[in-house]
């Protein structure tokens, strides 16, 4: 197989056919993530997972860039897509990738959302503030103070728009990781890589929403936890849940814990089968 640009293979498997995974991996993230899950289903599929986007100057800058990636390694590797999966706001791409797939590819692949959300402002608020914590421990209380309301200032005067927020929090997010690096005498080439992470995290959700989100979602199956903050459960309940996707099914499982669960495996491969057999 020739080298992958956008995709991490987590198995290989020996069918000719490969499931597409779609998510931000991130080293330490609390969630059970596509690692996981890969070695819990049918060992003949191929798995593979999205990598992030990279960063820096004449790389992918948007949405329809990444997925334009992620289709010429698939395309050129032969498999025939079996299933599209998605974490979270990953599953604002699938639409893209199914519509590609579809140019070479005539039989639709099975469509398997799990906690999937719409990335919006909000999102990508809530994670900067959050990942602005890791370099709060480095200050004094007054220094670490000032960033915070400085922090929520900054997104309260653009969260209106994502694509003034994306420029203001990476460049704010980095120039408060190498000041802490200062701070505490770390080279900021050993901190570079949390600094791009972060760039790369923001570039992905942006991607999400510069595409028609939910197209495609009509016919997947989404699968639900119990975590109120996750996935369709942040639907108010006035929503139109059953109508938001294909089918739901809900399960008495934490968010964090989906991918790593062998009942969810169990049930992405029936789903994947009905494909199959189709």
């Amino acid at each position: 197989m020739h080298d992958l640009d956008g995709w991490r293979v987590h198995r290989s498997g020996t069918s000719g056919e490969v499931v597409l995974a779609v998510d931000f991996p991130m080293t330490g993230r609390s969630e059970a993530g596509f690692a996981e899950l890969a070695q819990l289903l049918d060992p003949s599929l191929a798995v593979w997972e999205t990598l992030p986007p990279p960063v820096g100057e004449g790389t992918p800058a948007t949405g329809a860039e990444f997925v334009g990636q992620w289709l010429a390694d698939v395309r050129e590797s032969g498999l025939v897509v079996r299933g599209l999966l998605s974490f979270c706001a990953g599953a604002a791409y699938l639409g893209e990738l199914s519509d590609g797939i579809a140019q070479w590819q005539d039989e639709a692949p099975a469509i398997v959302m799990i906690d999937p959300e719409v990335p919006a402002p909000i999102t990508l608020k809530s994670h900067f503030l959050r990942a602005l914590e890791q370099f709060a421990v480095m200050y004094p209380q007054e220094r670490a103070t000032r960033m915070r309301e400085d922090a929520r200032a900054l997104c309260d005067e653009l969260g209106h728009d994502i694509d003034l927020l994306l420029p203001a929090v990476t460049g704010m997010f980095r120039e408060v990781g190498l000041e802490s690096f200062a701070h505490i005498d770390i080279d900021p080439r050993h901190g570079s890589g949390l600094l791009d992470a972060f760039d790369a995290f923001a570039k992905y959700v942006v991607g999400g929403t510069q595409l028609d989100a939910t197209r495609c979602w009509d016919r997947g199956v989404a699968l639900s936890s119990n975590t109120p903050t996750n996935g369709l459960n942040l639907l108010p309940p006035e929503a139109d849940r059953a109508g938001a996707v294909g089918e739901e099914i809900r399960f008495d499982i934490v968010h964090a814990e989906m991918l790593g669960n062998s009942v969810i495996a169990a049930k992405v491969d029936e789903l994947l089968a009905r494909t199959a057999r189709a």
